[in-house]
């Protein structure tokens, strides 16, 4: 089994992150799925023999599909009943509406147009358009397959995720109708590499969902020793600078936090400890742990006072690994500090 890792030398840019992090906080599974799209969207693309630069670009659109959501109210996202004829008229705005978003980081406008397409079919059945065939850009057909791949293997409130078996059964049944054939004909062939198996026929005896977490395990473990480790070089700081009677103060005051959350956190002789994982998605942790350093520096600033903090905190920050740093950073765990991608968040859906 593969895991789902940025394919390329450098990680999504943090802007990109931190909106889908954002969909997170509304859709579960929003992260992993954002992910998986990703890496579906660049076997398509690679099985196209498209440039390297293109296949990383449509990553991007992958990774980033559906952030128009953010202007969709959460009971409607997570809803288990079918959808209202009204609710599934708000849904078809999500692709429109995340076109403009993404069209205001300045992408290429291949990447704005194929997060704008696709939820369109070949068969002119899709929206929010009612495109058909050669009509949708070829970039939104081949988001399209990796999001329909992505949605089939991605938990959903109503079922499980299906088996990869049955997720290729599904998909090659789309062909022709919801999908460019072409297109699914080239990537099934590419399906086996996120697997870890070798050939369709060994896919094929995959009947058992794979839960997306094992897919994202490795993402999750950087992302909790980004905020401990954070924290535990927070507290050896507080200890150094104001004494252990102030540190272990404001230790206790996190625990009665974790204890009101009811996190399974504590810290012990000024050691934070974690009893189990608490967690259900990578969305549940990146929430929690932007919240947690928000609580530490509001902690902070409530006991000692907040003019100096934040260089304060940017001194702790610079003591980590360079590879951490750069978890906090596309997670938005900092803070403290303005950031331009929290501006692009306020978008307008109308």
């Amino acid at each position: 089994m593969t895991g789902l890792q940025w394919e390329w030398g450098q990680p999504p840019e943090p802007r990109f992150w931190q909106l889908l992090t954002t969909v997170a906080k509304q859709e579960p599974w929003a992260i992993e799925h954002g992910l998986l799209v990703a890496k579906l969207t660049a076997l398509t693309a690679r099985a196209l023999t498209l440039p390297e630069e293109q296949v990383e670009r449509l990553s991007v659109a992958g990774l980033l599909h559906d952030v128009g959501k953010l202007v969709l109210p959460a009971p409607l996202l997570q809803k288990a009943k079918p959808l209202t004829a009204e609710e599934f008229e708000q849904v078809q705005r999500h692709p429109s509406v995340g076109a403009r978003i993404v069209g205001a980081l300045h992408l290429p406008s291949f990447v704005t147009e194929a997060i704008r397409h696709h939820h369109e079919r070949v068969d002119g059945r899709g929206y929010p358009i009612g495109k058909r065939g050669d009509e949708i850009p070829l970039e939104g057909r081949i988001v399209a397959v990796g999001e329909l791949a992505g949605a089939l293997l991605t938990p959903r409130r109503y079922r499980p995720p299906l088996s990869p078996a049955h997720a290729l059964e599904r998909l090659q049944g789309f062909a022709g109708t919801a999908l460019d054939k072409e297109l699914v004909r080239a990537v099934q062939h590419q399906l086996p590499l996120l697997f870890g198996v070798r050939s369709l026929s060994s896919l094929a005896q995959c009947t058992q969902p794979v839960p997306l977490e094992r897919l994202v395990r490795e993402e999750e473990a950087n992302l909790w020793k980004a905020v401990s480790a954070f924290a535990q070089r927070l507290i050896a700081e507080v200890e150094r600078l104001l004494g252990r009677s102030f540190c272990v103060a404001f230790a206790e005051q996190l625990n009665r936090w974790f204890a009101r959350c009811e996190v399974p956190l504590r810290f012990q002789d000024l050691t934070l400890k974690s009893q189990y994982q608490w967690w259900q998605t990578l969305g549940d942790l990146a929430l929690f742990a932007r919240t947690f350093v928000g609580v530490m520096q509001a902690t902070l600033g409530h006991l000692v006072g907040a003019p100096f903090l934040s260089e304060w905190l940017n001194q702790v920050r610079a003591q980590l690994p360079e590879s951490l740093d750069a978890v906090g950073l596309r997670y938005g765990l900092w803070v403290w500090q303005t950031s331009a991608a929290s501006q692009a968040l306020a978008v307008n859906g109308e």
